[in-house]
């Protein structure tokens, strides 16, 4: 079984106040099964409530809907199945799917069969995120794009220092933000189906595991680039 879901995990950073985990094991070397856990602080939901007054009237609140239609997006890929997506409490969402090539649905949800994020082949993986190749990450996911989000993204705040950010979302989001901003993290924990072999920009947990964590403000700013890359014996 494969749990992989490195584009979402990116794409839901955008929250300001989210938590993704996602736990990945791959058995074959292209097909498996993802699943991802995402939490939203409780004063997040409050400022997409606020946000939500200013916005067409929708049955969904703004979270309930981004998650609603990237799982949309992936039923109508054919290169995903068995699309789940539930939310478990006000703050919490789960999303499941199976995927016959997650490297095919990278290049399906973009639109662009050379994308760059995600690369795969046997016995390697490599996941790549920066300012240059950050349309691909729209393409796949367009709440990305959305005028009343990407103000807060990494097109918006090129060349913006931590400490300038989080002030600027003070006056935009309220005096918790910061705070709340600088304790959320990304992290993908990834089982092989073979030992180890090399592993660059993340961490090795076992012979056969890694981790790759960052911070949420990485995503926001991607002043550096959001890399790794591991290799397996097969």
């Amino acid at each position: 079984m494969k749990k992989v879901i490195f584009v979402l995990a990116c794409s839901l950073a955008l929250l300001m106040s989210c938590t993704v985990t996602e736990v990945s094991t791959i058995s074959r070397e292209t097909s498996g099964t993802s699943l991802t856990d995402i939490h939203v602080e409780d004063y997040f939901i409050d400022v997409l409530t606020d946000f939500a007054e200013f916005l067409p009237e929708k049955d969904e609140s703004i979270m309930d809907n981004a998650i609603s239609t990237f799982s949309s997006q992936l039923a109508s890929s054919n290169s995903a199945s068995g699309v789940q997506a539930v939310k478990t409490s006000n703050n919490d969402y789960t999303l499941y799917f199976d995927y016959s090539s997650f490297q095919n649905l990278a290049a399906e949800l973009s639109g662009n069969s050379n994308q760059s994020i995600i690369k795969q082949e046997k016995g390697k993986l490599s996941f790549y995120v920066d300012i240059n190749n950050y349309t691909e990450l729209e393409a796949v996911v367009p709440f990305l794009a959305d005028p009343n989000i990407e103000v807060f993204l990494a097109k918006y705040n090129i060349g913006y220092s931590e400490e300038d950010y989080l002030d600027m979302i003070v006056f935009s989001l309220g005096e918790e933000a910061p705070e709340s901003l600088q304790n959320s993290y990304i992290t993908i924990d990834l089982k092989l189906p073979g030992n180890v072999l090399t592993v660059n920009g993340a961490q090795k947990t076992s012979s056969n595991s890694i981790r790759y964590s960052f911070r949420l403000i990485d995503f926001l700013l991607l002043s550096s680039p959001l890399k790794f890359d591991v290799s397996w014996k097969v």
